[in-house]
């Protein structure tokens, strides 16, 4: 398992602002797995794991922020960046609760800072 996060944008009168994050939490089916198929059985227990894990690590989250679980879209995902191993993804929007079309302050670099610790303290690491 490892995640990613980029920047998240909105368009607001012709401008473009970053108003949150896409924290991308990614895992793989095991090994014995040779060629799993969108939306096959160990895909889903991989999303489910993921979802079970986000959920443990957002729970200690702040007031202030939301974050929205993305739909499964059952796909099968692949990253030159890691070796092109199929994974399955979780993607996170991170925004603030009110008024989400808010730059992004220091207390959400803040709280992304502190869900991304939570993640490294189960032993999962960015860009693996």
């Amino acid at each position: 398992m490892c995640w990613d996060v980029w920047p998240e944008y909105l368009f607001i009168k012709h401008e473009k602002r970053q108003i949150g994050f896409e924290l991308d939490l990614s895992g793989t089916p095991e090994g014995d797995v040779e060629h799993p198929a969108p939306g096959c059985e160990k895909c889903r227990e991989v999303y489910q794991a993921l979802v079970q894990i986000a959920e443990d690590v957002f729970e200690r989250g702040n007031g202030d922020f939301t974050h929205q679980f993305e739909p499964y879209d059952q796909g099968i995902h692949y990253s030159p960046r890691r070796g092109n191993r199929p994974e399955i993804i979780l993607r996170i929007r991170i925004v603030h609760r009110k008024a989400f079309e808010q730059l992004v302050d220091a207390a959400q670099l803040s709280y992304l800072k502190e869900l991304q610790q939570g993640l490294e303290q189960l032993g999962i690491g960015q860009h693996c």
